[in-house]
Parts: structure tokens; sequence; C-alpha cells
């Protein structure tokens, strides 16, 4: 009896500790990065290897690629995606450097799909508000980032005010023509804004084939640690249970 009483008090544990999960969890990051590109997306890279997986955890998602916005247009720009009930919005601004929709590849940025991606100049911070309709996935392919020094920062916003915060490259110096894609998936939670900052005033870098996706898009969800735990303290509770009807 005693037996049985310590493991359901297992289980009420774990199943806390389950709920404190789904409070705190951080969401699923997708990060690739490939260097030296020639001003492609690599077949097989690091980079095309994390988008494909990042997709394959959402449905109907659509992708930005900037090719109907006119070149020379500049942050503030306003967005739209598909989402799982209507459309959601996106919408763009900066501070620092100017951001601005270019067909060039000046100092190494380059468009990854179409012939137009958004410029993000030197030292800038690109800030992405979906406070009307908030996101519960992110993903982009960011080109030639740090190359000249500094750090780019990924700043999470969730409806709580919570706020996350990932470097995505470290002072690439020397890394000219590098190739990122980074995204994330979270289905507990949902945000109302990301932030990109580049802390280098001598470096700039390019945006593209920017996706986002809503709480409906999310279509697969790993099971929490937590859960297979109290599968198991279900399972010893069932033998202990068995084991004092035999006695």
């Amino acid at each position: 009896m005693n037996k049985v009483r310590a493991l359901i008090a297992a289980m009420a544990g774990v199943a806390s500790l389950g709920f404190a999960a789904a409070v705190h969890a951080a969401p699923t990051t997708y990060y690739g990065l490939d260097l030296s590109t020639g001003n492609t997306v690599p077949v097989g890279g690091n980079a095309l290897t994390a988008r494909n997986a990042f997709l394959s955890g959402l449905t109907t998602v659509g992708t930005e690629q900037f090719e109907g916005l006119a070149i020379g247009t500049s942050t503030p720009l306003t967005l739209s995606f598909p989402g799982s009930t209507g459309n959601l919005t996106a919408t763009m601004s900066s501070t620092g450097g100017s951001v601005v929709v270019t067909n060039a590849n000046p100092v190494g940025q380059y468009s990854t799909s179409g012939s137009q991606h958004l410029d993000a100049g030197f030292g800038s911070t690109l800030t992405i508000d979906f406070s009307a309709t908030p996101i519960s996935a992110f993903g982009f392919y960011g080109t030639d980032i740090s190359d000249s020094g500094g750090d780019l920062i990924a700043s999470l916003t969730d409806i709580n005010d919570v706020v996350t915060s990932f470097t995505l490259i470290t002072n690439a110096s020397g890394n000219n023509n590098n190739l990122l894609f980074w995204g994330f998936i979270d289905s507990g939670m949902s945000y109302k804004s990301v932030v990109l900052r580049n802390t280098s005033s001598s470096d700039r870098f390019g945006f593209d084939d920017m996706i986002i996706g809503d709480a409906g898009q999310v279509s697969t969800v790993p099971e929490p640690a937590s859960l297979a735990l109290m599968g198991l303290a279900l399972a010893g509770l069932c033998v202990a249970r068995r084991k004092q009807n035999q006695a």
C-alpha cells in the first residue's frame, strides 16, 4: 500500500512538473548557417535543411518574398499572410539604419528567391509587430550577417509581455556572403512582436523569405518528456496494484 501511495505522489509531482513546463516552455528553434554561398541557397545546405524542418511543422503558411513592393520602398511596411481563420498582419518598422526593398547585392547580401529582398542598413534594428494577429511561428533567411563584426540578436515578446532573446550570429567577421535560416515554433504560446537587432554600426544584412503562422497552423506538437514520465509512473502503479492483489 505504501508503494501505491508513493507512486501516486510521484505521479502528482510529475503532473505538476508537466504543468510548469507547459507554462514556461521555450519555443522550438530552427537554425542553419552556410558560409561563402555565392549568392545561392545551397541544395542540401544547413540553411535549407533548417527551413525544411521548420516548414514540416506547419500547414498552409505563406512566404513574403518582397517581390510585390517597388524598389526603394522603405519601412514602415504592412504585410499580409494567410492564417488559420483569416489573414495575419505584420507591420515592419526600423530604427538606426534604413531598411529598404532592393534588387542589388552591394556588399554580399542577396535575394534568396526571386530578385528582391530587404536591405537592413548599417546598425539597424528591425521590429516586426503582430499585435493585431499574434503568431506562433516565424522564420526568415538572412544573408551576409555580421561579416563586419557585431551580433544579430532576435527578441520575441509574447502576449504576456515576456521577452525571450536569442543570439543568432556572433561576430562572423570575414564570413562574407553567408546564409542563415532561423525560425521558431511555439505550440503553447503566441507572440506579438519579433525584433532583430544588429549590434554593429558597420554591418548590414539581407532579409528575405519571411514566414509566419498562427497557433492553428502548427501541425506537429512534440510529446513533452513529462508525459512520458507520467506514462512510466502509471505503468509502475499498475504493477504495484497487481502485486498487491496477488498478495
